[in-house]
């Protein structure tokens, strides 16, 4: 079976199933692995952008925080 009929086994358990599910992973799969994948590198063209989008719009994400 392969890793994606896996992971569309586990969406089809009930919530209490994938939480166990979810726990094993966080016990058997050291944390640096884990966190590896969910933080890609960012280019510094991305950052410039970013910087810029939040520098533009300051007063929109101000409203938008409250």
């Amino acid at each position: 079976m392969s890793a994606s009929e896996v992971i569309e086994q586990i969406k089809h358990l009930p919530v209490e199933e994938q939480r166990t599910v979810y726990q094993f992973l966080r016990e058997h799969i050291p944390a640096t692995e884990m966190a590896e994948d969910s933080n890609p590198p960012v280019s510094e063209e991305f950052k410039r952008v970013a910087d810029e989008i939040f520098a533009t719009n300051a007063k929109l994400f101000q409203k938008l925080a409250h």
